[in-house]
Order: structure tokens, then C-alpha cells, then sequence
């Protein structure tokens, strides 16, 4: 497994004054020394179909590096955590830390074939922003106070504060820049693959079958890559396909029988005939989100009693779970962020879990002291129990093995039932509008931590709106509005410590994404900013 934490520069670079950004080494991790070529198309099998393919409305991770095909940022961010050029070729912050005068990319074009300049960028920031819109991207521009066009290819934006995660957010797929006509449609929303999405990107979708493929064709004026890519001009390929596969063994089948050219989400036991094997090339990608984890509702009898999460907390073996489950692939978690990220909590390492004594106690002194006749613990005749709703189009990985077994072991050990539920995207909006969603488990891809923090912890955020401690609110803040590295780490520390001794957050493991392709292949990187594969840019083949 390849691991490389991301640098602390990094955050220095966010917050430095009067940046101008500068190019970065490229993003290929593949050791290959042979000429690329042009031509060609590749075929992918991915683990999920996106259910939005709108960037500036999607939380869907496995959606992004599909949606990066045609939807590009303003600014780029390397493998060392770096910003680089990207539709900005540069910027400029002022001391104060309350403006960014962004200088676009000029010739660029949406493939739609309007021109992508700073009244576009207006557009789609003031969409993003306005709260109306409720976009996934908004929770980012929080700080965010206007943009005025200086001219053609200069923007200035304003912050109400000053905001350590600002590059971070304008890196984001998230802010992606869409062209205004696509806003400007009447129903805006705009998840359907159709060609009304417009982006600048280096593909435009040709075509899309429902559940089951969607393909891109190289955008021929293409010429605005991310500084992080390994090269410039129009993509190598010609075309690339994503066909939807969502059983890990048909995507198994599919790359061995020359059905597809690379995959991702390599299941576990599968890894072994393509890691080290001639003929194929295995990688995987960094950690740098949040760790797949327990969100637990506070608001939700029993778990509104801490020591009832405390108890689910402890109540199972998670080092041997995870190591059954992923064969060493992965890193069971102590923490929120990932080990790749600077802001990663080692501190916690050890601290808690696998406490079966201890949870039992904790659950006594609760109350949970009768059993019923299947071994579960009860109080006043109720069945101690927790719901865990998992939202079916964003399980992948066997998660939903593993909470399986956490199952089984809370109720062997402890006498707890969590009641593991498949449910629907549409079911878990309902329960989050209504804040009668019980435990969520999910993962957030890479951003800087103070946005992170903010969307599951904060006040303000989609978990715990209007309902958590104002300590982390405060430390989020605080987090936020500081460029200083070791300032923005205790902050960030503290947090990490805060959820896991509440045990509203239970962190389970650090997920990686994992490519394997044939080695016609050529080309695979992650996009940092996303930890998943980036988009199929500098892929080329072979073949």
C-alpha cells in the first residue's frame, strides 16, 4: 500500500500572502517509460453508478472521478498538497487575509462553446453560495462574502473572514465551474447525465445507457489541464466508457476476461491475482478523508445516552474485524482524518476500543441490566437496540460486511442489537431533514478538516444541525480563521478527541481506493484533492 502524507506546507501555502501559484511535478504514479499515444479508447468497471451527476449537488464519492471527466476546478491541488494553476493560472491574497484576486486561464471555452471567463465564474459562485440552491458545495463558501468582475480575466473574491480552507474549497470538485447556461436552466438541479451539463473538461459525454454504461469522447480544443497532470493539450484517448458494475466479483471477472481495461474497488480477496501478477498493474490511492465511520444521532434514545455509544464503542474486537475483513489492505481507525493527512491525530492510536468489561459496565450503569429471552439487553421490557441505516447506492468496500460483524459481536459481547438496515438514498434524505436518521456510517472524501469537521460535527452542519457542542463549534471556527499550522492541529486535535470520548463518532477504518488495470494501461493517477482516481485525462493505452 502506498502512503504519503500529505505535507504541511500545504497549509502554509493556503494562507500565504500575494501566492502566485506555480506548477507541480505530474500526478502518474505508474513507473512507465514508454511514449504515450494518442488514440485508442478504455473501457472502466466501476462499483457504483453516480446518482448525481451534477458536481455542485453531489456528496457521492464514487461519482466524482466521472463527473472530473467534463467538470474542472479553479485551482488544482498536487500530490504534496500543493495548489496549482488550474482555470486560475494564478492568485493573489491580500494581507488581510479578506481578498483573492484570481487570474483565469484565458482562451478557455466551455464545450458548449461559450467562453469561460470571470462573469462565469461569478455565476456559478454566487449560485453555489446562495443557500437556496442548497448545493453540496455551499457548507465551503460559508466565508465566502461576494465576487466582482475586475475584467474579462480577473476575479476578485471577497471573504467575510479570513479562511485557512478557502483554496481548498475553490479546489474542490464541488466549486466545479459549470457554463451558465446550465445553471440558467429552468430545473437546475441537473443529476442527469444529458448533455445540458456542460463543463470546460478534457471529455464530453456521448453517450449514457441507464444502469448500465456511460461514455465520454475527447474534447478536441481541450487545453486547460490541472498543473498537477502529467501532461497538456487534449487527452491521449480518444473515448473512455464506464460501465457500472457493481458486484466486486463481476468487476473481478471483467478485467481477467478483457471485458474492461482497469477497475476500481478491487475486492480483498481478489487483490492477489492482479498486485505483482504479469500483465496487470495494482494501485492504491491515499487517505487523507475522513474514516469510514459511526455517525451517531445524540438526539435518539438509547443513544442519546453516552454511555450507550460509549458501550457500541467498545463493545467489539475492531483490530481483528478489519484485519479479517481487508487482509491488511487498509488501516483500522482511532481518528477522524486520515494517516496521509498532516492533520492526522496519531494520539489516539491505542486509546479506546475492544473494551468488553468495560462496556458492559457501562451499559449497567445505565440500566440495561435485564436480558429477554434472544440475549439482548432490556430496560422497562424495551429491547435495547440501535439502528444503523445505511443508504444502499453508498455502500461499497463490504461495508456492509463489516458492520455485519460488528453486529454479531456486539450482541455476543454485550447484549446490544444494532439493527443494520439497507435503506434509500430517498429514505435517508427524509430522516436527515427530519433528524430521525439513528446511526449513519459514511466517509467524506479529502478537504481540508475545518470543512470536514464543519459537515459532520458542527451546528451548522447536515449531522447534528442546531444540536452539538459549542465547543467544537467554537474550535471549527477557531481552526478556520488561523493560517498557523500548529494552531489549526490542536484544534483539529481536539475535535478528533472530543467525538471519539462521546462516541457520537466512532471511526472504523481509513479507506483507499484501489485501480487494477491491464498493463496496456497506462497512466493511472488519484486526484488528491478527491483520494479516488482522478479522471481519465492522462490515461493511454497500448492496447
Amino acid at each position: 500500500m502506498k502512503h504519503h502524507r500529505l505535507a504541511l506546507p500545504a497549509i502554509a501555502a493556503a494562507a500565504a500572502l500575494a501566492l502566485s501559484a506555480c506548477a507541480s511535478g505530474p500526478a502518474a504514479t505508474t513507473d512507465d517509460n514508454a511514449e504515450p499515444v494518442t488514440g485508442g479508447s478504455l473501457t472502466w468497471g466501476v462499483s457504483v453508478e453516480p446518482v448525481c451527476y451534477n458536481p455542485q449537488r453531489s456528496g457521492q464519492q464514487n461519482s466524482f472521478p466521472i463527473i472530473r471527466n467534463f467538470a474542472e476546478s479553479l485551482v488544482g491541488k498536487d500530490s504534496d498538497g500543493e495548489y496549482t494553476p488550474w482555470l486560475a493560472d494564478s492568485w493573489d491574497i491580500s494581507e488581510d487575509g479578506l481578498t483573492y484576486d484570481l487570474h483565469l486561464r484565458e482562451g478557455v471555452e466551455f464545450t458548449d462553446g461559450t467562453v469561460f471567463d470571470a462573469e462565469a465564474v461569478k455565476t456559478n459562485l454566487d449560485f453555489v453560495a446562495d443557500p437556496a440552491n442548497a448545493t453540496a458545495a455551499g457548507t465551503g463558501l460559508t466565508n465566502f462574502s461576494g465576487a466582482t468582475v475586475i475584467d474579462a480575466n480577473t476575479i476578485e473574491l471577497t471573504l467575510k473572514t479570513p479562511d485557512a480552507a478557502f483554496l481548498d474549497t475553490l479546489a474542490s470538485i464541488t466549486t466545479s465551474i459549470l457554463s451558465p447556461a446550465s445553471l440558467a436552466l429552468p430545473d437546475n438541479d441537473l443529476c442527469a447525465a444529458t448533455s445540458d451539463l456542460v463543463g470546460t473538461g478534457p471529455f464530453i459525454l456521448s453517450d449514457y445507457q441507464a444502469g448500465q454504461e456511460i461514455t465520454f469522447t475527447a474534447n478536441e480544443d481541450y487545453d486547460s489541464a490541472p498543473g498537477y497532470a502529467a501532461h497538456t493539450g487534449r487527452a491521449y484517448l480518444d473515448s473512455v466508457t464506464y460501465r457500472f458494475l457493481p458486484e466486486a466479483t463481476v468487476r473481478t471477472g471483467a478485467l481477467s476476461s478483457n471485458q474492461v481495461d482497469i477497475i476500481e474497488g478491487v475486492q480483498v480477496t481478489d487483490t492477489t491475482l492482479f498486485q505483482d501478477q504479469p500483465g496487470y498493474v495494482y494501485e492504491t490511492g491515499p487517505s487523507t478523508g475522513t474514516a469510514f465511520s459511526l455517525n451517531v444521532n445524540t438526539r435518539i434514545a438509547p443513544a442519546d445516552d453516552a454511555r450507550v455509544r460509549q458501550a457500541l464503542r467498545d463493545g467489539f474486537d475492531l483490530d481483528a474485524l478489519v484485519e479479517n475483513q481487508y487482509l491488511g489492505t487498509v488501516q483500522r481507525a482511532f481518528s477522524s482524518i486520515g494517516p496521509d493527512s498532516p492533520f492526522y491525530d496519531e494520539s489516539l492510536e491505542g486509546s479506546w476500543g475492544n473494551d468488553v468489561d468495560g462496556a458492559n459496565d457501562l451499559l449497567d450503569e445505565a440500566g440495561w441490566t435485564e436480558r429477554d429471552g434472544d440475549g439482548y439487553r432490556t430496560k422497562d421490557g424495551e429491547r435495547l437496540t440501535i439502528v444503523v441505516g445505511y443508504p444502499e447506492p453508498y455502500i461499497r468496500d463490504q461495508r456492509d460486511v463489516l458492520l455485519q460483524a460488528i453486529q454479531a459481536q456486539v450482541k455476543e459481547n454485550i447484549g446490544l442489537d444494532l439493527d443494520v438496515q439497507s435503506i434509500s438514498s430517498a429514505q435517508f434524505t427524509d430522516e436527515l431533514a427530519t433528524s430521525s436518521w439513528t446511526v449513519y456510517p459514511n466517509t467524506l472524501p479529502t478537504s481540508d478538516p475545518s470543512i470536514l469537521f464543519r459537515s459532520l460535527f458542527g451546528s451548522e452542519g447536515f449531522l447534528y444541525a442546531k444540536d452539538t457542542a459549542a465547543s467544537l463549534d467554537e474550535l471549527i471556527a477557531q481552526s478556520r480563521q488561523t493560517s498557523v499550522a500548529s494552531e489549526r492541529k490542536a484544534a483539529f486535535d481536539e475535535i478528533q478527541q472530543t467525538v471519539v470520548d462521546d462516541a457520537r463518532y466512532i471511526p472504523l477504518y481509513h479507506p483507499v481506493y484501489t485501480v487494477a488495470s491491464t498493463d496496456l494501461v497506462h497512466g493511472i493517477s488519484f486526484e488528491p484533492q478527491l483520494n479516488s482516481p482522478a479522471s481519465s485525462y492522462d490515461l493511454w493505452t497500448t492496447k
